[in-house]
This record gives structure tokens, sequence and C-alpha cells, in this order.
């Protein structure tokens, strides 16, 4: 929208004015805090500016700060802030390449539990349970060993890793044949 700002008085029209991508973030601005729903389509809004997204980040409203943490604009500082609760989300924000391009040690900032519920859930890449596989601390490679879509070879290189726990999980996956081919 450009020119004059429309009149907006009504939750409803709010709600349709927000289905407009390409809503001025000024606008943005003004409808926010209008309500718990307003403010949860406000979080997934493309144009919603870092500076409002941060603001939404402390929101009590647990939708609306997931929502925080699909936007690709949340500023890098509130995604951190926001993954321990959502871990999913936050793999999932699509600034998160771009973030480990910037950072590769991005995954080592995380707090131990955010990137062990990561390496747990379905949706992970394969990448990360490569990473971990190979480099990952005793909590990671005990998350990882846990998951039943596991190559053999990534079962291989924890049995023969140095996490103990870990290495005889993946030990006895490897006898039994448990492992995906």
């Amino acid at each position: 929208m450009s020119g004059a700002e429309p009149s907006i008085a009504t939750k409803s029209e709010v709600v349709k004015a927000l289905n407009d991508v390409n809503l001025e973030p000024k606008i943005l601005d003004r409808l926010a805090f209008r309500s718990v729903r307003v403010n949860r389509l406000i979080a997934l809004h493309p144009q919603a500016s870092a500076e409002l997204l941060a603001k939404l980040a402390k929101s009590p409203d647990r939708v609306t700060r997931r929502n925080v943490a699909l936007n690709p604009k949340t500023s890098r500082e509130d995604l951190l802030e926001l993954a321990p609760t959502f871990p999913g989300e936050f793999f999932q924000n699509p600034a998160f390449d771009l973030l480990l391009i910037e950072d590769p040690n991005l995954l080592f900032a995380l707090p131990v539990s955010v990137l062990k519920n990561i390496l747990k859930r379905d949706d992970c890449p394969d990448s990360f349970v490569n990473w971990a596989a190979r480099f990952g601390n005793k909590s990671h490679q005990l998350a990882v060993v846990g998951r039943f879509d596991l190559t053999k070879e990534n079962l291989q290189m924890i049995a023969d890793g140095p996490n103990v726990q870990a290495a005889e999980i993946a030990s006895g996956r490897l006898m039994c044949g448990d492992f995906r081919t």
C-alpha cells in the first residue's frame, strides 16, 4: 500500500488488511497489540520490522512467540532467545541457512537441549544427523542414536566413537540390523 493510510477500525478490517503482504511496516506498527489474534498474524507478516518482531517475541502468548520464531525478519538475537522454546521453528526459519553461513559455529552457541530437540525431530536435516554422528558430544549422539531412520554408516561412526553409552546403543542396533538401508 502506498499513499494515504487506510482507515482501519474493526477487528475484521484489521485482519483483512493484514492479508496484504505489501502492507507498510509503519501500518503494522500501528495495528500491533490490538489483540492476540492480530499479534499472531503480524508475527508472521513478511513486512513486519525486526523491531516490532522483537517486541512480539516478548509476548505472553506462546503462538505469537512461535510465529516470531518462524519469521525470517526476526533478528539473530531474538531467534537464539526463542530457540530453546521453539527448536523446530528455529531451524525451519527461512533465515536459518543464512545464519549458518554467517556463523558456522552457530550450532555450538545453542543450548545443548535445543540441538538435542532438533536432532530428535523427524524433519531434522540429514546434515545435522551426519554432523552429530561424526562430531557431536555425548548428548548429541544419544539424541541421534535413538532415531529410527539412522543409516548403518552413522551408527558405525557412533559405535566407533568415544561416547561409551551412545557407542553401546549403536553397536546393539548394528548387531540387530536396526538401521535404514
